[in-house]
């Protein structure tokens, strides 16, 4: 009966956490172009050594970047797999600064062996998030100064089911079925000081939604007892996601320094199921290879690649370049089967990552790089572990207009192991 109580409260904690996880936020004026900041590394285990997952083959972690990794799972395991996240950044241009913060759940996964040969598992994680609130300034003749005020807010979500096959004891493959969907807000607003001029203001919203498909395909490789190398293969289809796009354009002035009064409505419309009422997602394809030594060390490394070129949202692309992306990391463990020495069964986690984004401004290419850090923190008599990382990085240059920004972030995840159907002979 408590088994039963447990995987009720796990059940609702997945459906609800779609609405926590659509609050998620960003605090970037980089996320007004494309779909927002992409999302990844959500998972603390892989955020450690620096987003590393492609070649990650293990039991006890989900991993939903690579499905054949589903086939891991141990016979009436269940994992459960939970976290959230907090980001302090630093934006800065030639001549200004500001600190922002954030903080959010990350992500509600569910890992489970279907036979000795199959494995499944499902979840929600977010995909990309817009949030941002700049303003410029600029002189018009006989008019004065005019304010731009710009802010957008919104995400998207992936809720994915998937599962994987072994092939043989080397060979393994897997496949996503990701459903796409969420809505991506932009404001602007023309704010006259002349007194005599109405302002206007210019709301966009677009809702998407839509499948695309996840291929995982993973090779397994014993030396000896001491050396087990994974090669890791990972690729989505080029999907067209439908989307539906509402724009609102009004006058309006200020009264009292705080009330907004329309004045007058200059378009009022909607878009959706024509032709180009949709959005093109890229292809992306991954590789990674890990090698585990003795059960003590493991070496992880990946790279992946996205045509964003072939972007585009309702026929129109943006500036938007081809991305790239390069992580390795490390994790070491004393001794994974002590008893009387906690400390020797800690994960200590390293990791860095190079990344060039799908932003290209002022022909400029924005470039990531970061290091980071974190624990894997068993729970006794268990298999469930807490895992913490911590990324110190920056993205973006204060060259051409831009901004540049260092950002802290920090990520807490919780891996619930245990077993199911199962009938208990004592309590």
């Amino acid at each position: 009966m408590r088994n039963n109580k447990i995987y009720l409260f796990l059940l609702f904690l997945f459906f609800y956490g779609g609405s926590v996880i659509a609050q998620n936020q960003t605090n970037s004026p980089y996320s007004r172009f494309g779909i927002g900041d992409l999302q990844s590394n959500i998972l603390s285990e892989y955020a450690a050594m620096g987003g590393t997952s492609i070649g990650s083959y293990n039991p006890n972690i989900i991993n939903p970047y690579n499905p054949a990794s589903y086939s891991a799972f141990k016979t009436n395991s269940f994992i459960f797999s939970t976290g959230g996240m907090h980001q302090t950044t630093k934006m800065q241009t030639t001549n200004l600064e500001q600190i922002t913060n954030n903080s959010s759940f990350s992500h509600i996964l569910l890992g489970f062996p279907l036979s000795k040969k199959i494995g499944a598992s499902a979840g929600l994680l977010p995909f990309s998030n817009i949030g941002y609130v700049f303003e410029t300034d600029s002189l018009k003749d006989g008019i004065g100064p005019v304010n731009y005020e710009y802010n957008g807010n919104g995400g998207l979500n992936v809720l994915y089911v998937g599962a994987a096959y072994s092939l043989n004891k080397n060979l393994s493959v897997g496949a996503n079925a990701n459903y796409l969907f969420g809505g991506l807000n932009r404001n602007k607003k023309v704010i006259f000081t002349d007194g005599e001029t109405y302002n206007t203001r210019n709301t966009s919203s677009i809702s998407a939604k839509g499948f695309f498909y996840q291929l995982g395909l993973m090779y397994n490789k014993d030396f000896n007892e001491k050396m087990h190398l994974t090669f890791g293969f990972s690729a989505n289809n080029n999907a067209k996601i439908s989307a539906k796009r509402s724009v609102l354009t009004e006058t309006y002035e200020i009264l009292s320094s705080i009330y907004e009064v329309v004045k007058d409505t200059i378009e009022d419309y909607s878009i959706s199921g024509c032709e180009d009422c949709n959005m093109i997602l890229p292809q992306n394809l991954a590789v990674g290879v890990s090698l585990n030594i003795d059960n003590k060390w493991l070496l992880m490394a990946d790279f992946s690649i996205q045509d964003w070129s072939e972007y585009s949202m309702f026929g129109e692309s943006d500036s938007l370049a081809n991305s790239m992306k390069f992580s390795g990391g490390l994790q070491y463990t004393a001794d994974n089967m002590s008893v009387n020495k906690y400390w020797k069964l800690i994960k200590f986690r390293f990791g860095g990552k190079f990344q060039q984004s799908y932003l290209q401004l002022y022909n400029t290419q924005l470039n990531e790089k970061s290091m980071s850090f974190g624990l894997g923190l068993p729970l006794r008599k268990t298999k469930s572990e807490i895992n913490l990382s911590v990324e110190v990085g920056e993205r973006g240059t204060t060259n051409n207009n831009l901004i540049k920004e260092q950002f802290l972030r920090f990520q807490i995840g919780l891996s619930l192991s245990d077993i199911w159907f199962v009938k208990r002979k004592y309590d």
